[in-house]
């Protein structure tokens, strides 16, 4: 079956959603008493995917210099966006564990610092964000702690942060490539691909075995959901243009022809003299009725009287 170069991206991006889905059911399982056989195939399952994504390297990152693949850059920047608040929050707990929840520098990096919104922020309030921060980092006080011997667990964290935010700005400048290099890339992508469908269906497979004695876990999991079909101009269908070899469509009988559709375009529009409106005469003041009175409440007598 031939495979387009979107659903080819989709396969490679989905495969590292589908393993943190996996090692996040990994970890929840591991809390359950007993099912040693299915916490084997779970982790056998993880491990399959893990060994198959090894060889990618970078390759989502690459594939956004490819121009076919222009619509995905956003949700890959925002993928990034994530990467750079995970390396910060790993900082963030890092200079807790060496120094402690009153460290001076946690107060200095982090004292208005406020992650979630930074996930949900747009690109120029995130850049905004990244600049005040490596701005902090970059101050004489947290070059001076960090040189400090305690704090050199945390420093190779304070390199991933700085990665992680010149990834994300990358990502939205993407340096083109030649033809030919686009051509590599886009057979690399798809090779990929079909490579990993097969690891990607034991590993649903296995872990749908694993999570089936916990009611409704697989499901919860997300583990056996599928990407969704991205639209591009490679899976969208055009209508046929109509030519002059091609049928017609039948006219409809009842519809106006060409000279009728003139006639009541002309008739439709008033002369200049008709487009005067006359003046409207004065209607006659008429006064409205008075209310008749209520007719009044007879007697008993005067009824049998008249009887």
């Amino acid at each position: 079956m031939t495979m387009t170069l979107a659903e080819a991206f989709d396969v490679v991006a989905w495969s590292q959603t589908l393993l943190e889905r996996l090692e996040t059911a990994q970890a929840e399982l591991s809390k359950k008493q007993g099912l040693k056989d299915e916490k084997g195939w779970l982790m056998l399952a993880t491990d399959r995917l893990a060994a198959a994504r090894s060889e990618l390297g970078d390759l989502n990152q690459r594939a956004m210099r490819l121009p076919e693949l222009e619509g995905a850059r956003e949700e890959h920047a925002r993928s990034l966006q994530n990467a750079a608040v995970d390396a910060i929050e790993r900082l963030q707990a890092g200079i807790t564990f060496v120094a402690g929840t009153r460290a001076p520098l946690l107060e200095a990096l982090f004292g208005k610092v406020k992650l979630p919104q930074a996930r949900r922020a747009d690109r120029e309030d995130f850049e905004r964000f990244c600049l005040d921060f490596e701005k902090k980092l970059g101050s004489g006080y947290c070059k001076r702690m960090l040189a400090e011997s305690s704090f050199t667990p945390v420093v190779p964290v304070v390199e991933q942060v700085r990665q992680s935010i010149a990834a994300w700005r990358v990502g939205f400048t993407p340096e083109p490539l030649s033809p030919h290099d686009e051509l590599v890339l886009r057979e690399e992508i798809i090779g990929h691909a079909r490579r990993l469908e097969l690891p990607m269906r034991q590993a649903r497979l296995l872990a749908e075995a694993a999570l089936a004695p916990i009611r409704n876990a697989f499901e919860d999991s997300g583990i056996g959901q599928k990407p969704k079909r991205r639209k591009t101009a490679e899976t969208i269908e055009l209508e046929p243009e109509f030519t002059a070899e091609s049928t017609p469509p039948e006219a409809d009988p009842g519809a106006p022809t060409p000279e009728e559709l003139a006639e009541l375009s002309s008739d439709a529009a008033p002369s200049a003299a008709e487009a005067v409106v006359a003046p409207v005469e004065a209607l006659p003041v008429v006064e409205a009725p008075a209310p008749a009175a209520p007719p009044k409440k007879r007697s008993k007598k005067s009824v049998q009287a008249e009887a």
